[in-house]
């Protein structure tokens, strides 16, 4: 969720390298910010309520800084709850969250006078305490670490030695290895326009920064451990917003080139995918939000090209089932971030029962791809909408490739990925944008708005429904079509505008069911069929049609917000990467 960031090294700029860092890092949350900045007078504190990318600080000559980006979880939105947060010597920024920091809380009342509400705050007190009792740095974040229950990462300052701390359990952190300096944070963004040479910090992992210089050590076994520098594919212009005017429509408008990306897979790895589910005795997909609403489509793309039944279910939802996931089962994990926490924690569960991981995940080098056996990457490049829109189209385009290659038919699933990322290429232009605003202007208004799809339809109906809530703050409702007499169609009132996925014969029918009953009709289909009162068409894609039918709505979706007055890249009460539960 938060964005958390911090430089060390010789030059005098991490006043200023922290604050760009935090301003590529405020998609991860925009609720508050604030800087830790030390330079020979010692450390000082800077905090502002609000999006970082709206804030000012004053120049400095720091030449160490963390810094904190926060998506509120504990604590409401205020200057006090904003991190850093100080304890005597200690300084602490942290992202993730604390299950039992309560009981520590109320042991430390009578001793810390606590400032705000939230578990990190305790975090602080905890290794004051340690340091007052005479452990190191290393030895007072060893013992608090194995206190906290939960996934975390947190960056520390003390005031009685130079250089940053930094450990890690199930929440990100990377370092990027500069010339004059070192950087290290939630995600690679924060620091690619100074450097793409990276140190990934696993789990249960600590680092200790000074200057240039960084010292790793195993959390739960003391020992010092060496580390390879790792170049990154991506650019900072990848990661940049460049002539556009927000990230969701650039992000949108990529996928002529991104989805091209995604079928570009190794077919080596692509066998060794298939080759591991076909041993396997079960296989389950998992995902949660938008990379769950993937997964269903890949579930009927199984079902219709290669005759498999497999199980798909949300993440957080697996506690159910965990009965199972056994040895031979394959579980399959589609994360956009691949650090998803939901996820994160069926993999360990997976991990403990010998079941084989594989997963698809936008960041090859994520904790999640370098669980699995096979990690397929997407390649779409960083996604820093919090509505995922490239990396959706990159999840379907590898699921219907994977049925393809299940079905020992890759050349022909390959063929007709091709032709619809032709196809995709020559919709997406100015004037279909410009027809979908027109759409998007006469129901900008609406507070109800229905979707309806048939078979592997059905789960872009409810991903249609996600990215029209979350941009744009309207009731949207997805529904598998032939369920519309089974209740949903009770909700139909007159002008009620309703999305129509697909134009097959049945569809058709229960759109004209829709119409009968006072419903606006705005279809989304290859051919214009009489009962649509609006049409947006989409090319004929074969069963890879949910690839093409997605992305009207997501510039549908990206019109309402801005119509609405709403932050389409910044959604209210949501945040990118989803690291706690």
């Amino acid at each position: 969720m938060c964005g958390i960031f911090g430089v060390t090294g010789t030059a005098k700029t991490a006043a200023d390298n922290v604050f760009a860092g935090l301003k590529n890092l405020e998609y991860r949350g925009y609720d508050s910010w604030g800087v830790a900045l030390r330079d020979t007078e010692g450390i000082q504190i800077t905090k502002q309520v609000g999006k970082i990318s709206e804030g000012t600080m004053e120049g400095s000559d720091a030449y160490e800084a963390v810094g904190h980006s926060r998506w509120a979880t504990h604590g409401g939105v205020t200057l006090d709850n904003s991190h850093p947060h100080r304890v005597g010597g200690v300084v602490v920024v942290h992202n993730g969250i604390f299950e039992n920091y309560l009981s520590y809380k109320t042991k430390l009342e009578d001793e810390i006078d606590f400032k705000s509400e939230t578990d990190s705050e305790v975090i602080a007190a905890l290794l004051h305490i340690e340091i007052q009792n005479g452990s190191s740095p290393q030895e007072a974040l060893t013992h608090v670490s194995s206190l906290i229950e939960g996934r975390f990462a947190i960056l520390v300052m003390f005031d009685s030695m130079p250089g940053i701390w930094a450990v890690r359990r199930g929440s990100p952190l990377i370092l990027g290895r500069g010339g004059e300096q070192t950087y290290i944070a939630s995600d690679i963004p924060a620091f690619l326009e100074m450097t793409n040479v990276v140190n990934y910090l696993d789990d249960n992992q600590m680092a200790y920064l000074h200057g240039v210089e960084v010292d790793f050590w195993d959390l739960l076994t003391g020992e010092e451990i060496e580390k390879r520098n790792i170049e990154v594919e991506w650019d900072i212009e990848s990661a940049d917003k460049g002539e556009h005017p927000h990230f969701m429509i650039k992000e949108i408008l990529e996928q002529k080139e991104t989805i091209a990306r995604a079928i570009n897979q190794d077919k080596e790895q692509i066998d060794a995918f298939t080759t591991a589910l076909k041993k396997a005795g079960g296989i389950y997909i998992i995902g949660c939000g938008t990379a769950h609403k993937a997964a269903m489509a890949t579930e009927y793309f199984f079902a219709q090209i290669a005759g498999k039944k497999v199980n798909v279910v949300a993440a957080s939802e697996v506690e159910s089932f965990k009965t199972f996931i056994r040895p031979n089962t394959a579980l399959v994990c589609i994360s956009q971030s691949g650090e998803t926490a939901d996820i994160m924690e069926v993999v360990e569960y997976a991990e403990s029962v010998d079941a084989t991981v594989l997963s698809i995940t936008n960041v090859a080098s994520s904790s999640l791809a370098r669980a699995s056996t096979v990690a397929l990457p997407v390649k779409v490049g960083p996604e820093k909408a919090v509505a995922s829109t490239k990396a959706t189209t990159g999840q379907i385009t590898i699921g219907f490739l994977l049925a393809h290659a299940y079905a020992d038919t890759f050349t022909k699933g390959l063929g007709i990925l091709l032709g619809a990322a032709a196809n995709i290429n020559d919709m997406i232009n100015p004037r279909y944008e410009e027809h979908i605003e027109s759409v998007a202007k006469k129901f900008k208004d609406t507070e109800n708005l229905f979707i309806i799809g048939r078979a592997s339809l059905y789960p872009i109906a409810l991903e249609a429904a996600i990215k029209i809530q979350e941009v744009s703050y309207i009731h949207a409702q997805g529904f598998a079509a032939g369920e519309l007499k089974h209740g949903p169609i009770a909700l139909i009132e007159e002008g009620t505008p309703c999305i129509v996925l697909g134009d097959d014969q049945e569809t058709i029918s229960n759109a004209t069911e829709l119409k009968s009953r006072g419903a606006v009709i705005i279809g989304i289909s290859t051919t214009e069929q009489p009962v649509f009162d609006h049409w947006l068409r989409v090319p004929d894609a074969e069963l890879a049609q949910p690839l093409v039918s997605i992305i009207p709505i997501q510039i549908l979706s990206y019109h309402f917000a801005l119509l609405r007055g709403h932050d389409p890249d910044m959604p209210r009460n949501l945040a990118k990467s989803v690291t706690v539960k």
